[in-house]
């Protein structure tokens, strides 16, 4: 028998792979129809039989299953999965045979269809997950364990050459606007989702920096300069075109109950040696860095949880890319001194963070925000004994 899995099952799927280890092959498939024995159906047991061939289980994907075929003759007639059929628009070869039995669209496909469920801030932080070294948890994405040091699955670029070339996909022109600020080699989720706020437009909440290099080697006359591998002194991202750029210091903070949390209210002496080393450590990158030429910004979990953190770190970085790189960032300056825009932003912000309380500071922001006062300008005539208001 054999399957092909698609959307968010397939997510789920390439998180399991990728987590265990895995690579995907460079090989691809054409799209065809699901099979098992002849005279057979599709039951919930041959599915799960499916499934856990690659390491996961119907119990772990919760929800029907969903699966892709090349027509509508070609469904499979079962409760638990749920059908995606593509007549048109696929580009040639579009799926990846993970074994015998099981397939998942490839990773470029798989990002245009997270685009039919998925927000634009979504489905950003998923095309980095999928041009990135991390993978999050299958089965819990948002809290769950965070898998690093592994492979990229795709690029930018072939993410970007696959949506110009599909035709008529549901997601497709929404894929399209996200993946101009898809960027490769994203290390966390938590750079992943800082620097794609960087990057995002202003009308989608992000803060339109303008292009950024993740993790970047710098390279002159064909040779790598100072920073040549992850041990060295590489910054977590930089403005395209400039010595600006972020460092995410995610750890070592105590947990939102506080250093109490540890027991009688105080660090033991190793504890305590461990939070000391990695302070010094941060300062020792920062130096460097700053030797190198570059203004790197720190940038905590804190800045995150704090109303108008991460604002008043971008505002930092547009006040240093005026000064030495001589652009104009007034345009972004004005959105981000609107307060319906920055409380937006924020509930976003929070949001998309891991954690249950990033999720209760949205809902409470959502609840206790009042509207913007909009001032609007009129021109008012008369004539033939009434009045009009124009706005202007």
């Amino acid at each position: 028998m054999r399957i092909t899995f698609n959307k968010l099952t397939a997510l789920h799927i390439l998180r399991v792979w990728r987590s265990s280890g895995r690579t995907l092959t460079a090989d691809r498939h054409r799209l065809e129809t699901s099979v098992v024995a002849p005279h057979r159906y599709w039951t919930r047991r041959r599915i799960g039989a499916c499934l856990e061939s690659v390491g996961t289980s119907l119990s772990s994907v919760r929800e029907r299953v969903q699966v892709m075929v090349p027509r509508p003759g070609a469904r499979i007639r079962s409760r638990t999965a749920r059908n995606t059929v593509y007549v048109r628009g696929l580009p040639a070869s579009p799926v990846v045979e993970l074994n015998d039995s099981t397939r998942i669209p490839c990773p470029e496909l798989l990002f245009i269809e997270l685009g039919t469920i998925m927000s634009p801030a979504a489905q950003l932080l998923a095309g980095l997950e999928l041009c990135g070294r991390f993978s999050r948890d299958a089965c819990d994405p948002r809290d769950g364990t965070v898998t690093y040091e592994i492979k990229p699955v795709t690029t930018a670029d072939k993410i970007r050459s696959y949506v110009l070339a599909a035709r008529d996909l549901a997601g497709l022109e929404q894929s399209r606007r996200v993946a101009e600020w898809l960027m490769d080699e994203a290390w966390s989720p938590q750079e992943a989702l800082l620097n794609g706020l960087a990057r995002m437009p202003l009308h989608e909440l992000g803060y339109e920096l303008g292009e950024l290099q993740l993790n970047p080697r710098f390279v002159a006359n064909g040779k790598i300069l100072a920073l040549v591998n992850k041990t060295s002194r590489v910054p977590d991202s930089l403005v395209a075109g400039s010595t600006i750029g972020f460092n995410y210091d995610g750890g070592p903070h105590f947990g939102e109950s506080g250093p109490e949390a540890a027991g009688a209210g105080f660090l033991d002496s190793v504890a305590l040696a461990s939070v000391r080393e990695a302070v010094v450590a941060d300062k020792r990158r920062d130096r460097d860095l700053l030797v190198q030429g570059l203004s790197v910004l720190p940038v905590t979990k804190e800045d995150f949880y704090e109303r108008g953190g991460i604002d008043r770190v971008m505002q930092q970085a547009m006040s240093l890319l005026e000064r030495t790189a001589q652009r104009d960032f007034s345009k972004q300056r004005r959105a981000l001194s609107r307060p319906r825009l920055a409380a937006e932003r924020q509930r976003l912000i929070w949001s998309l963070l891991p954690g249950r309380r990033g999720r209760e500071l949205s809902r409470e922001l959502a609840r206790v925000e009042p509207p913007e006062a909009v001032i609007e300008d009129y021109e008012i005539a008369f004539g033939d004994g009434a009045m009009t208001a124009t706005r202007v």
